[in-house]
């Protein structure tokens, strides 16, 4: 499947090129009758766009075909220097203090890989508990979507340099190839935990509905914490697939999508457990304060009334939380 993607997006490159060509060569002929410097001014506009929208892609897509063809495995030299250049630049970056235990760069590396758990795990803590709040309260479909797929494609950048120091924009794609082929991938039932995403929900949502009037209420919070819940689990997701991933190359295994999937829903259900009890915690309460007042001066409240009134309220709660988040 990832291959016939990737020779389709080629195909369509390189029809893309034939026209640019094309069009280029027409504007090119049609300025260089104004005069030379007009000429040349076209030829280098036309190059750098050409170069930019077609050779620049392509060289990435053929990249990615490479490293699917021949991935890195250990033993080969592909692998041996690999390890040495990741191992260069963790040292540059001092990114763990064991130069003491060992000069072996595969050990050094095991050793850095080690000491980086705990902060990846907290910053897919801050991510996946930020978007949490966001589209719990947002619920604005598409829209939410960009939101998260933004998000998603931003926490995979911070833990692959995390992993791989100074990782460039050429590296990237071919890393996002194969997190998004083992995300996108649909989670049989039996690795779903239905207690995980939903149980704070039900339970927020019952303890409100018993107070006399706050039906609408609970309604509302059982609706965000789902939403929540669901876009809390695909950032964990993404980072342990991306986290994964590196630990497969240091290694030289083969990353195998479905079964780094279930090992990675397994680890994020785990960690989603904890994060949207405290976080729906928090979501509730401020919903049910931002509504109390609206009940009582509007009976007849409406759902879309209470959302617009508690509304402002919790902007200042995703407020507080962004702002516990370090600048990227």
């Amino acid at each position: 499947m990832k291959k016939a993607l990737l020779s389709l997006l080629l195909a369509l490159f390189v029809l893309l090129g034939f026209f640019m060509t094309s069009l280029g060569l027409s504007l090119i002929d049609l300025v260089g009758r104004w005069g030379a410097m007009p000429k040349v001014a076209a030829i280098t506009a036309v190059a750098v766009l050409f170069s930019a929208a077609v050779i620049y892609p392509v060289a990435i897509l053929l990249a990615i075909r490479r490293h699917m063809a021949n991935p890195v495995m250990a033993g080969s030299n592909r692998h041996r220097r690999y390890i040495a250049r990741l191992a260069r630049l963790h040292r540059a970056a001092s990114t763990a203090s064991v130069e003491v235990i060992t000069d072996h760069d595969g050990e050094y590396l095991q050793h850095v890989y080690t000491e980086l758990h705990e902060p990846c795990e907290a910053l897919l803590h801050e991510e996946a508990t930020n978007l949490f709040f966001h589209t719990a309260i947002s619920q604005s479909g598409r829209m939410d979507g960009l939101v998260a797929l933004r998000a998603q494609l931003h926490l995979a950048r911070r833990v692959a340099r995390l992993y791989y120091p100074g990782a460039s924009f050429a590296w990237l794609p071919s890393l996002y190839v194969d997190v998004l082929d083992a995300t996108l991938s649909p989670s049989p039932q039996q690795e779903i935990d239905y207690a995980a995403q939903i149980g704070p929900a039900i339970v927020g949502a019952s303890v409100v509905g018993a107070i006399p009037g706050a039906s609408l209420v609970s309604t509302l919070i059982a609706d965000a914490v789902v939403q929540g819940s669901a876009n809390a689990l695909a950032m964990l997701r993404i980072g342990m697939l991306t986290r994964r991933t590196f630990q497969r190359r240091l290694e030289g295994i083969p990353f195998a999508p479905e079964e780094e999937r279930t090992a990675a829903n397994i680890e994020a259900l785990n960690m989603l457990a904890g994060l949207v009890s405290v976080a729906s915690g928090s979501l509730s309460r401020t919903i049910w304060e931002a509504a109390r007042d609206h009940l009582k001066r509007i009976p007849g409240a409406t759902l879309e009334g209470l959302k617009t009134a508690m509304t402002r309220s919790v902007k200042g709660l995703t407020a507080r939380v962004l702002k516990k988040s370090p600048a990227d």
